[in-house]
């Protein structure tokens, strides 16, 4: 009969439980992996040679078959090591648990030729589906272990060497469950870097802020070099709500598999991804030999910020349009397809011409090349964006002027108001959502209607600036937004006006037109 070790793999960013079954039969000798798994599980059968010959174990002589269960979802990566030698030796009887229920144990973990245990990126979301499956303790290596206790409920036993695991089991040795000093949830959440005190001259842009925030609206700024613009996107995140538990380990999880969780700590602060303009498609959305996340996905439930916007690459910025609406994004390849969440707040910024003067007597650009600048950004990625707004130029009376006049604090206690309004509505009616521009069109039906003049105003809007049935919708959306801010249960003009104000690039392509 074959022995059976608990493990847990990844599939995406979830993990999931798994068997590693290992039989010694009669036959040559040989290891057999069967299970698809890559190539660096196939090549444990060299490390465990190795390993048992510096342990002082015997390899056995007979053929020896593991099978990884369910074989039939791919396993990459050497994570799998340690429950393979474990069933091994347990198989040819020169290891003899004697610990009580130590099948119920689950391990994790590479080894080396050396008898040592080798840390992983990915421990976090294979230990929150050990503790979804009511699983009690999780041996890995030390490396991981600050990054599994993140988990409440679940004993991880860490340990340096396959040596301390085997006295483990055996019940030599005594290891009490890892404990980490982090309290995730506790701890401090919002970013102490920089005051919206610091922007100076642009009090007409705070409420656009504001509500971008409040409503999870994606933003771009347009104006000339030096107005502000990059200033005020990365200040974005002194103004965003705290992530809850689920969220904390959520994003948590995705930053342990793509192996950016410092210091295994959970990420308490919500993301702010700000990539460079050269970067390729598959390193924004995600993909390579092991369809790894991209830059959508570790701005999950944050901020993916796009500086100078019309430098990117086209076929770049066209592979958004999916995650922009869907707020996923699937990955294929020929063995494999993993599914990404991308629910992030988008912000961008550009400058409105090549030589970013436009408007000034600075600017020498030709309307041709102004036009050429700006067709970078195609329509379906504009349309996508619920608000572009112009940064002008500060013009300084007082010489000595240098803070501004609205603070992240009162930014950010509008923002939260908000959010709590939509929480509330959207739980009340039962709707699997928390911010406004989440909102399909049955809910836009439900919680944004408007009056005949507000309705009559959208509509001379709609047809003069030739706006999209998206573009209408996110204006609609906008306008709840702003009624959310000013604590109205009903949106009224103002609101309207403000949400129609938004699209100030867009307005300005159609009246060209």
């Amino acid at each position: 009969m074959a022995t059976v070790i608990r493990s847990l793999g990844i599939n995406g960013i979830e993990g999931y439980p798994l068997a590693v079954e290992v039989a010694i039969i009669a036959g040559l000798q040989a290891t057999t992996i069967v299970g698809l798994g890559d190539a660096a599980v196939k090549e444990a059968k060299d490390r465990m040679e190795a390993c048992t010959e510096e342990l002082s174990f015997a390899y056995p002589s007979k053929k020896v078959v593991v099978n990884l269960s369910p074989s039939d979802i791919p396993k990459r990566g050497a994570y799998l090591d340690l429950p393979m030698l474990i069933g091994l030796l347990v198989e040819s009887k020169q290891v003899r648990p004697r610990i009580e229920d130590w099948q119920e144990i689950a391990c994790v973990g590479g080894i080396s030729t050396t008898g040592a245990l080798v840390g992983f990126n990915g421990v976090l979301p294979m230990a929150i589906q050990a503790h979804r499956m009511g699983w009690k303790k999780l041996i890995v290596p030390l490396d991981c272990a600050n990054e599994a206790s993140l988990v409440k409920g679940l004993d991880i036993i860490a340990c340096e060497t396959i040596t301390q695991v085997i006295q483990f089991l055996e019940g030599r040795l005594h290891l009490s469950p890892h404990k980490t000093d982090q309290d995730p949830i506790l701890r401090e959440r919002t970013s102490k870097e920089g005051d919206f005190l610091d922007v100076v001259g642009h009090d007409d842009i705070m409420p656009y802020l504001a509500a971008a925030v409040a409503g999870n609206h994606n933003l771009l700024l347009v104006g000339i070099p030096g107005a502000g613009k990059t200033l005020m996107a990365r200040l974005l995140p002194t103004i965003l709500p705290p992530m809850n538990e689920q969220e904390i380990l959520e994003v948590s999880s995705i930053y342990s598999i793509a192996g950016e969780l410092d210091g295994h700590e959970l990420k308490t602060n919500r993301p702010f991804r700000c990539p460079h303009y050269n970067m390729s498609s598959h390193a924004l959305i995600g993909g390579g030999p092991q369809a790894k996340p991209g830059e959508v996905t570790l701005a999950h439930r944050g901020i993916l910020f796009l500086d100078e916007l019309p430098e990117f690459g086209r076929k770049t910025l066209e592979s958004l349009r999916l995650p922009l609406e869907d707020k996923r994004v699937t990955i294929s390849r020929v063995n494999q397809t993993n599914r990404y969440p991308s629910d992030f707040m988008l912000v961008a910024a550009m400058n409105p011409c090549p030589c970013g003067y436009a408007g000034t007597s600075r600017c020498e650009c030709t309307p041709y090349a102004i036009r050429t600048y700006r067709q970078r950004i195609s329509g379906p990625i504009l349309d996508r964006i619920d608000m572009q707004k112009y940064v002008g130029r500060v013009e300084f009376k007082d010489g000595h002027l240098m803070k501004g006049n609205t603070s992240s604090k009162d930014l950010r206690n509008s923002v939260m108001e908000a959010r709590e309004r939509q929480k509330y509505r959207f739980q009340k009616g039962e709707e699997h959502i928390t911010t406004n521009s989440q909102m399909n069109s049955s809910q836009l039906r439900k919680y944004c209607t408007l009056d005949d003049d507000c309705a009559s105003l959208l509509q001379r809007t709609y047809e003069r600036d030739q706006l999209s049935v998206r573009a209408r919708y996110k204006t609609i959306k906008l306008a709840r937004t702003f009624a959310d801010i000013q604590g109205s249960a009903s949106i009224e003009r103002a609101h309207l006006i403000h949400a129609l104000f938004s699209r100030d690039l867009e307005k300005e392509i159609s009246h060209h037109a």
